[in-house]
C-alpha cells in the first residue's frame, strides 16, 4: 500500500516533462544574450585567432557583464553569449566585434545583437 502511494505521487512529474515541449524547456534555461557571436567551421575548425581576438576584446570591455561559451560542434564550433551591463552596450559591442573580424575568416562567423542587428563573415554571396 505504501509503495503504491509513492508511485502515484511520482507519476505526475514524468508526465509533466512529457507535456512540456523540449524547445520550451531549453528557451527557459537559455540566458538572454545581448550579443551572440557564432564561430562555425568548414570541416577544418574555427578561425582560432579571430575567436581569441573577440574573447580578449570582450574580456577588456567594461560594458560586458558576462560571456558564456556554448560548444556545439565536433571541430570547435562555439557560440559566445554576451550579457551587457546596459542595453546600449549591445550596439556598441556589436560594432567592436564586427570590426575585429577578418574579411575572410577560416570559417563562418555570425554576430547578432538585440534590435535585429546581424553581420556575417564572410559576406554571403549576392545573386
Amino acid at each position: 500500500m505504501i509503495v503504491e502511494k509513492c508511485r502515484m505521487r511520482l507519476f505526475p512529474l514524468p508526465l509533466f516533462a512529457l507535456l512540456v515541449p523540449a524547445p520550451a524547456l531549453a528557451q527557459a534555461a537559455a540566458p538572454e544574450c545581448a550579443v551572440r557571436v557564432q564561430f562555425g567551421s568548414y570541416a577544418m575548425g574555427i578561425d582560432r585567432p579571430a575567436f581569441e581576438r573577440v574573447r580578449a576584446l570582450l574580456a577588456r570591455d567594461r560594458g560586458v557583464r558576462a560571456v558564456e561559451q556554448q560548444h556545439w560542434g565536433r571541430e570547435g564550433e562555439t557560440t559566445l553569449c554576451v550579457r551587457t551591463r546596459r542595453p546600449s552596450d549591445a550596439r556598441r559591442l556589436f560594432g567592436r566585434v564586427q570590426a575585429a573580424l577578418p574579411a575572410k575568416p577560416r570559417g563562418p562567423i555570425t554576430v547578432e545583437a538585440r534590435g535585429g542587428l546581424r553581420f556575417e563573415a564572410p559576406r554571403p554571396q549576392e545573386h
